[in-house]
Order: C-alpha cells, then sequence, then structure tokens
C-alpha cells in the first residue's frame, strides 16, 4: 500500500513548525527533488496567507510556468513579485506586471537589485522566497553566492522581512550550504524515505537554533 503525500500534508507541517514564530523569520528548507514542488507551494500558500506581498527567486521554473502552478493551488498571485532568472531571452515583453526578467543566475548583481527595489519601496508587509539554492550554486562560485546570501538575507533583517531558502540534500557543497543554513533561523528538513515494503512516507527532522526538536512524521 502507498501512503500519498500533497500540498495540504505539507502545509499543515509548516503551520505547525513556524506558527509560533515571528514574522521576520528566515527558515532554510532542505528537501529532496521528490518534494521540492510540493513544499514550495506549501511555503508560498503559507507564507502569502500572512503577508501582502511575496518576492519569489526563481531558479527553477520560469514566470508563466510558476503563475499558472499558483493559480491552480489556489495561491494569490496578484500578491507575488516574481524575479525570473531563466527565461528572459523567451520574454520580449519586458514590460509585463510583477516580474523582472534576469539574463541569468549568474547576474547576482541585477537579483540583488531587484530584491533591494521592492524591500525598499514598499511598506507592505512582505517575504522573499529562494526556490533553490541548489540551482543557484551550479551558476555560481558557492563562496561568491554564499556572500551574496548573507548580504540578502542582513537586508533582510534590517527591513524586517522574513522568508525562506530551499536547498536539495546535495552532497555537494556541503560547507557552504551549512554556512548558509547558520545564518536562518531556523532549519527544517523533509525527505521521502522507503520501506522494506515501499511504503512512501515522509521523514521530517525539524532543527531550531542548532538544535533538534523533532523526530518522523508519517504523511498519509
Amino acid at each position: 500500500m502507498w501512503w500519498r503525500s500533497d500540498l495540504m500534508d505539507i502545509l499543515n507541517i509548516l503551520e505547525e513548525e513556524l506558527k509560533n514564530l515571528p514574522p521576520d523569520y528566515i527558515i532554510y528548507i532542505e528537501t529532496t527533488p521528490e518534494k521540492t514542488l510540493e513544499v514550495s507551494n506549501a511555503i508560498v500558500k503559507y507564507f502569502s496567507s500572512k503577508n501582502d506581498k511575496g518576492i519569489i527567486v526563481s531558479a527553477n521554473r520560469p514566470y508563466i510556468t510558476l503563475l499558472n502552478n499558483y493559480k491552480n493551488n489556489g495561491i494569490d498571485t496578484n500578491k507575488m513579485y516574481i524575479i525570473d532568472c531563466i527565461s528572459k531571452s523567451l520574454n520580449a515583453d519586458n514590460g509585463t506586471k510583477n516580474v523582472a526578467f534576469i539574463e541569468n543566475l549568474s547576474a547576482l548583481t541585477d537579483i540583488s537589485l531587484s530584491i533591494d527595489e521592492h524591500i525598499n519601496n514598499s511598506t507592505y508587509k512582505k517575504f522573499i522566497f529562494f526556490d533553490s539554492l541548489t540551482t543557484m550554486l551550479l551558476h555560481n562560485n558557492p563562496n561568491i553566492l554564499a556572500r551574496f546570501i548573507h548580504k540578502i538575507l542582513t537586508r533582510m533583517r534590517l527591513n524586517g522581512v522574513g522568508g525562506v531558502i530551499i536547498s536539495l540534500q546535495d552532497i555537494n557543497n556541503r560547507e557552504v550550504r551549512a554556512e548558509i543554513a547558520q545564518l536562518c533561523d531556523k532549519v527544517i528538513k523533509i525527505w521521502c524515505n522507503y520501506s522494506l515494503y515501499d511504503d512512501h512516507f515522509v521523514s521530517v527532522d525539524v532543527f531550531f537554533n542548532g538544535t533538534f526538536s523533532c523526530s518522523q512524521l508519517v504523511l498519509k
């Protein structure tokens, strides 16, 4: 028999783990490729319900794909400002609302300027979501990217802006990912395991300020 997890399962986990945290907390989530889309949708759905605006730094999916995905999952796209780092060459219309098309994932200065513009120019309550640290590491020098993330997180804290960074479980760049995780206020690990009988379940380890606080959860 297979256990099935969906958006609401992940959303319930997030609500339980984040419900008592201040709105300006920065969360680091590590997951597996199988759960990335579900976790990403749950994050945006949860934080958009708590904020007026969301700044999405997309390293994995084009703007139009994200919009359709959010609409299909009941997420208010009017709240979203998407920094699309992968499809500029396919989008000649730079007048599109609520999106910035960045040349590529190595254009860290352009990404930073776009984030700054929307942190500084609005009094709305907002969050920032990096949908794939792993993909960004593929396109940047790890140490340079770590410094970039550090600067962005510092600006977020100075402006009282919370947010989330997602990373995949990966044997590469462990030291850099650990360094970035230490800059965050809470670390949540969500991954898939398979038993000897092929029963599908999700194991969740939760770390708060470096201290283990939760063990295993089965999603049905």
